[in-house]
């Protein structure tokens, strides 16, 4: 892909632009406020994030331009690992703004006291509908939708003679022996948000019915990238059923540089499981204000309808713009297991353990 390399192109080309403007008037600071005269340095709000995190580059300029601010983004690892750190750093953080709790993680991190409440709530809330706002501190506030499903490969079906699964249930039966892969919850954010569904559907039957997976030829994948990039059919594996993402139709038509006009993959629309991200201030941080104004800036359409195809996940706005990519191969689910924080946080331990005892 040559995503990173039009990064670097890009942050090449603001670089050389910063360094024109200061050489070529040497009465003006090469760092002014958002007022424009003072001479007074931009703040630079530094985002702390997961690895795979794209801002995409022209809204992060229009940002930067319109708040008289620098942003700059501090990913490392995966969610849980940034969260992590964001924890035991709280009251000293290494940014300004996190952006990548999940629903999955949401009590954790309102818990470990990371975040503080802005000074008044983000303007551009009131887009987001009223169901996706759920924490109640007033910390965290919804960036995103990424709904977890599992995905099918339709050619290798086509070519087998065989129907794809349309819901939990058929995953387990015979026809689908050896068929499906799925991520580890203790590894992987797309595994948890599988596990939680599983009991959000099952409820008692849970544990009973992951056995079930399990006797059909579930195969576990430490990370998404080996269940997507080395199991699954599409990328040359040999499983046609894989644990991922509502989103990654697109995504493959997207990334294959113009070698996919049509995806292979398709969605279980009755697996999906809502899965949504959210961004709050840093407590500590030493910009408070503008931290508050960026997040708000998150929240805006520009941001928003950015998101797409940038991290390929939906926008918690539901009337940003939508990409045709979008539009053609993943409209969003029309209904979505929802998951309960509260209920994640008191039994998520106790079900990974579980999940241990019967899958690895």
């Amino acid at each position: 892909m040559n995503v990173p390399n039009l990064r670097r192109f890009g942050v090449l080309c603001v670089a050389l632009l910063v360094v024109g403007a200061a050489c070529g008037d040497e009465s003006r600071s090469s760092d002014t406020s958002a007022s424009g005269g003072s001479g007074a340095e931009k703040s630079t709000i530094t985002i702390v994030t997961y690895s795979s995190y794209v801002l995409d580059e022209k809204v992060q300029a229009k940002v930067e331009a319109d708040l008289g601010v620098r942003i700059e983004v501090k990913a490392t690892g995966d969610a849980a690992e940034a969260l992590s750190g964001a924890i035991l750093t709280a009251g000293r953080p290494e940014g300004d703004i996190f952006f990548g709790v999940d629903n999955t993680l949401l009590s954790r991190a309102v818990a470990g006291e990371a975040f503080e409440r802005p000074a008044s709530a983000p303007a551009n809330l009131s887009t987001i509908p009223d169901r996706l706002r759920l924490d109640e501190s007033g910390v965290l506030f919804p960036v995103d939708v990424g709904p977890v499903c599992v995905d099918y490969d339709a050619q290798w079906f086509e070519e087998h003679e065989l129907d794809p699964p349309t819901s939990f249930e058929d995953l387990a039966a015979p026809e689908y022996r050896d068929l499906l892969v799925a991520e580890s919850p203790v590894t992987s954010s797309p595994g948890l948000v599988f596990l939680m569904a599983i009991h959000e559907q099952f409820g008692d039957g849970a544990a009973d019915y992951l056995q079930r997976l399990v006797d059909n030829g579930m195969s576990i994948a430490g990370s998404w990238d080996d269940a997507w990039g080395a199991q699954y059919t599409v990328s040359g594996g040999d499983r046609p059923l894989v644990v991922s993402y509502a989103s990654s139709p697109p995504a493959e038509v997207f990334y294959s540089e113009g070698a996919v006009e049509t995806p292979r993959t398709k969605v279980i629309d009755a697996t999906c499981a809502e899965q949504i991200e959210f961004a709050g201030v840093l407590r500590g941080t030493e910009h408070p204000d503008e931290a508050a104004k960026v997040l708000d800036a998150m929240l805006g359409d520009e941001w928003q309808s950015s998101l797409p195809l940038a991290n390929f996940v939906y926008p918690a706005n539901p009337d940003a713009a939508e990409p045709e990519l979008f539009a053609k191969f993943a409209p969003r689910p029309a209904t979505m297991i929802e998951l309960d924080p509260s209920v994640i946080e008191e039994r998520r331990d106790g079900w990974i353990d579980e999940w241990r005892s019967i899958a690895e």
